[in-house]
């Protein structure tokens, strides 16, 4: 790749903070607008995948993953049922199927590109299951008489089953086990069901059966197969893993999901709440976490960690009061980490190894409140990431760059730290970087902690109000939900 030759100088912002600025180019996309799981069955999508099913009677949900183009985007619905429709965030509601559809999805970008996809949904009984933790034992799985237990689901589900489970606590802890004794004791679900929706309206909790000072292990969950869809659970008391995939062609869908109460991670177990696991040259595609909550973890943990995998989004998370956020550790190309809230994260919040040069992406719109906010890079192995569009409380370090890594493109975005960073006043810090010119700074907003720049929430105060819409996570794209978590987080804890 080729060295930027921009000029970067510094120039004295209001209420002296600073703005970095080179040449004011428009913000093109980086990469086409592609929608990434929702297509005809055959197309790289099973047929029994969740999204061509559909339950009679009972809601049928999922949302749109959309990575590339330029944001916002506008969905909208052709050929739908009655009673479907599509709101401004994608998703998808259609609340009393009765027979078969064939809709259309429409995306357009800002910029005006757009995609289609056309899809069947079947309504049918066939191949719906279901589990109800307050049930009588000896249930047949259908929904008049469900079955009990997990044991019950792993028993005697096909694979392709799809699970409805209703509130209620489940365990897995009697189940047969692989890796006993190791990081990654876990119960093997290949070949098991892996379609695991929450009845609507309720929320199932699996408990993974770990307690402070115990001797239980709490085995993880381990999913390998193209139909992993885990929505609209709440988790507690994993150890080390709590979900992990081992990929196929295409990626797991984790939405909707609380999970909390994790740990204590050990070092080199990849403890993570969600971890997908290494195959380099034959990464999975089209991982997709969306409208999550994650928090509460101890000691060598992070939230999500990722391996190969190949247009990854996460998107519309919450993600807090935890050891390490994100780590994009190896072989992640062209991921998308969008339109997330990060805060209280005692590492990094956003960050990883980083290794091998099939790593770059974007990482759009987040707001990320640590001490430690994001590092990219760490192991010198990663080509093109763009940092576009954030509010960045914390620490923002770029490490071990040389002349083959990136470039790393920093556009339009919030920094506040108590760093001055390279170049002085920029706030983001350079470390072992021998190739200055692959970190590209164009048009930050950066500053002190004292020079006010965003209020607890991370919105811009009204000293910076010229900037609003045009800088930083506020007025991008759409406001992530914040489930069961301050949609205005006050404390801004800065490192000084």
């Amino acid at each position: 790749m080729r060295k930027s030759n921009t000029m970067m100088r510094i120039c004295m912002g209001i209420a002296a903070a600073l703005v970095v600025t080179a040449a004011q180019p428009a913000r093109a996309a980086n990469y086409p607008l592609e929608l990434t799981n929702i297509r005809a069955a055959g197309a790289n999508m099973n047929s029994s995948h969740r999204i061509f099913r559909a339950y009679p009677g009972l809601m049928y949900n999922i949302r749109a993953a959309v990575i590339g183009g330029d944001l916002p985007y506008t969905f909208s619905l052709t050929n739908a049922p009655a009673g479907m429709t599509i709101d401004a965030r994608g998703e998808i509601f259609w609340p009393n199927p009765q027979a078969n559809a064939t809709p259309t999805i429409t995306v357009r970008d800002a910029a005006g590109a757009q995609v289609t996809a056309t899809w069947t949904i079947q309504v049918t009984t066939t191949g719906f299951r279901f589990v109800n933790a307050n049930a009588a034992a000896g249930g047949n799985g259908s929904a008049a008489s469900p079955w009990r237990t997990m044991v019950d689901v792993y028993n005697n589900a096909a694979q392709t089953d799809i699970i409805y489970w209703r509130a209620g606590t489940y365990s897995q802890l009697t189940l047969p086990r692989t890796g006993t004794g190791g990081d990654w004791e876990r119960v093997e679900w290949y070949r098991h069901a892996s379609i695991w929706l929450a009845y609507p309206g309720e929320t199932p909790v699996i408990d993974f059966g770990y307690r402070a000072g115990g001797s239980e292990r709490a085995p993880a969950i381990r999913l390998n197969d193209d139909l992993v869809y885990v929505d609209g659970f709440e988790t507690v008391n994993s150890r080390l893993i709590a979900f992990q995939f081992t990929g196929m062609q295409q990626g797991p869908t984790f939405r909707k999901l609380r999970m909390h109460a994790h740990g204590p991670g050990t070092d080199g177990s990849n403890a993570s709440f969600i971890m997908t696991m290494i195959s380099l040259g034959s990464p999975t595609s089209n991982m997709v976490v969306q409208d999550s909550e994650f928090w509460d973890l101890t000691g060598l943990a992070t939230t999500l960690k990722i391996y190969s995998q190949r247009k990854l989004l996460i998107e519309d998370t919450v993600q807090h009061d935890a050891t390490y956020g994100v780590e994009l550790k190896a072989d992640v190309s062209q991921f998308t980490v969008r339109n997330n809230y990060f805060y209280d994260c005692n590492g990094f919040a956003l960050g990883g190894n980083m290794h091998y040069d099939t790593t770059y992406g974007e990482i759009l719109l987040n707001y990320i409140r640590s001490a430690d906010a994001l590092q990219l890079n760490n192991d010198s192995d990663a080509r093109t990431i763009h940092v576009y569009r954030n509010t960045l409380v914390g620490r923002v370090l770029v490490s071990a760059t040389d002349s083959a890594d990136g470039p790393f493109y920093f556009i339009n975005n919030v920094i506040v730290n108590s760093n001055s960073g390279t170049p002085a006043g920029s706030h983001i810090t350079y470390e072992e970087v021998s190739a200055p010119s692959r970190i590209i700074q164009v048009n930050n907003l950066a500053g002190y902690p004292s020079d006010n720049i965003v209020d607890g929430a991370g919105n811009l105060t009204t000293a910076y109000a010229a900037y609003r819409g045009t800088h930083g996570h506020t007025g991008g794209g759409t406001t992530p939900p914040v489930p069961n978590a301050p949609a205005a987080p006050t404390n801004v804890r800065i490192i000084r």
